[in-house]
């Protein structure tokens, strides 16, 4: 065996021995780390409770309208007339606030929270299921004449209310609807609406509607309803002998399918009633008086650009027919003017309906509009078997409105060609439901609005279609830097700066 070397043997008797080296951890990141996680505790918790209090406090006040019509806001002239109240006034929506089921409730909860917040505790604004309370629909409407329904909102002051459909406070796009069947709002007439409605209820005027007697009159049990509905009160007028004067508070005057013509005396009255701003309201079919010449009544009406003719109107279209071998009971539409201006029913039930024609000269201030028509291809039969150049195949006018401009607050004279608007007998078998009835309320109140000051306008509904819309090569590029790259460049800083920083 051989001998180790000396320098052998001194090696590896000795043994090197490395100092140990301690790895100091800085303390601070410890106290970094606790700290970050305690202050992102507390301020989750301060923000939860400052939430809670201000929720409870000043919930109201720090709300804010960022809509660009303010459509979820009040307009100073609400806004006046509502702090001003001396009466308290309900709004109560017949529905659950809760139920997001339907697409205008975003409209109008923002809004009728801020008309209750702004009253100064005059409004009372409340929500109640019908579902939930079965009997709060016969409280509020113990006769049940106002045929309140779920998902309306009903305005009560003391005993007088009035029933609003949240449908028929916006205006549509005609275009959209026809061609794919959709409701898209393009004005907002809520606050136009809400406001007119507290101003009704808490009105001290009360309307009064007259009915023209002596001619036949039929019962008017049904138009009283509907009249009533809009806060009118109703009464008989008998216009004869020397002291017969149409009566001051005559708010709308009705004369309702007269079998006589009217007499010399009727006549002055009534033209001079129009002179004075007055409001009329006719409804006059064929099937009954066809046989009545309305000389003094054709110069009431043409002197506001309407004429009665002995014909009836004989609808040619089957699609407007109940039935093909009936051309005289057909459907009727509203004229696609009105409809746009305020909103209607589509459709209506008419039959019977006397050729009104309009008049070539109309008198100065003088504008006659048709509120229902035809089809496009309807025709008239005239009763002497004649035939009529300026009555050939087109469009009629079953509801004509006749305004006379010149006064300050205009006359007006409304001609019905038949009975299904007006008649008991039509209603006899509805409840004052389908859209005639319907028709004549929006009507009504359109031309017999209770005067007032607060002139609040309607406010256009925002559109959110882009002018010009992204490219699918410029969307996908868009989707890529929003999903990919962002969220991974934020990753890379992140892990970056955890590194360069972790041992400070």
């Amino acid at each position: 065996m051989a001998k180790k070397t000396a320098t052998e043997s001194i090696l590896r008797e000795k043994t090197v021995k490395q100092a140990k080296v301690k790895v100091r951890t800085d303390s601070r990141f410890k106290s970094l780390r606790s700290m970050s996680i305690i202050s992102v505790v507390l301020v989750i918790a301060i923000c939860i409770v400052a939430n809670i209090l201000l929720s409870l406090t000043l919930d109201d006040t720090l709300t804010f309208d960022t809509s660009s019509v303010q459509s979820n806001t009040i307009t100073p002239l609400s806004k006046t007339y509502i702090k001003n109240l001396d009466k308290q006034v309900e709004i109560i929506g017949l529905f659950d606030k809760n139920d997001t089921s339907f697409e205008w409730r975003d409209y109008f909860l923002p809004i009728l929270d801020d008309y209750e917040s702004k009253a100064g505790g005059k409004i009372d604004l409340k929500y109640i299921d019908p579902d939930v309370d079965p009997f709060i629909i016969s409280r509020l409407d113990p006769d049940g004449i106002y045929n309140l329904q779920k998902y309306t909102y009903v305005i009560r002051c003391g005993d007088i209310l009035v029933s609003e459909d949240p449908y028929s406070c916006f205006k549509y796009d005609t275009n959209v609807y026809q061609y794919y069947g959709l409701l898209m709002p393009i004005t907002n007439y809520i606050e136009q609406i809400f406001t007119g409605d507290i101003v009704y209820v808490t009105s001290d005027r009360q309307l009064h509607a007259y009915f023209l007697q002596g001619h036949d009159l039929l019962g008017h049990a049904s138009m009283d309803i509907i009249l009533k509905t809009l806060g009118f009160a109703s009464s008989d007028l008998i216009l004869k002998g020397e002291t017969a004067k149409i009566p001051d508070d005559c708010e709308l005057l009705v004369i309702m399918e007269p079998t006589t013509d009217l007499s010399l005396t009727e006549k002055e009255l009534i033209k001079s009633y129009l002179d004075n701003s007055g409001k009329v309201l006719l409804s006059i079919n064929y099937d009954k008086n066809k046989n009545v010449q309305y000389t003094n009544l054709n110069e009431v009406t043409q002197k506001m650009g309407i004429t009665l003719e002995s014909g009836t109107i004989h609808e040619n279209d089957i699609n407007y027919l109940y039935t093909p071998d009936d051309p005289y009971s057909s459907i009727a539409v509203a004229d696609s003017s009105y409809a746009s201006y305020i909103s209607v029913p589509a459709t209506y039930s008419v039959e019977s309906c006397r050729f009104l024609r309009i008049e070539p000269d109309l008198p100065e201030n003088v504008y006659v509009s048709p509120l229902v028509v035809t089809s496009s291809i309807a025709s008239v039969d005239m009763a002497d078997q004649s035939v009529d150049a300026s009555a050939s195949s087109g469009t009629y006018p079953i509801v004509l409105q006749s305004v006379d401009t010149s006064k300050n607050e205009p006359s007006c004279l409304i001609v019905i060609s038949t009975a299904t608007f007006t008649s008991d007998a039509y209603y006899l078998d509805n409840t004052l439901e389908n859209n005639n009835a319907v028709f004549m309320k929006t009507m009504l109140q359109d031309i017999c609005p209770i005067p007032n000051s607060v002139l609040v306008p309607s406010k256009t509904v925002p559109s959110y279609i882009l002018n010009k819309p992204l490219s699918s090569s410029s969307a996908t590029m868009w989707s890529i830097v929003v999903m990919t790259v962002i969220p991974l460049g934020t990753l890379i800083c992140g892990v970056y700066i955890y590194r360069r920083r972790r041992h400070l």
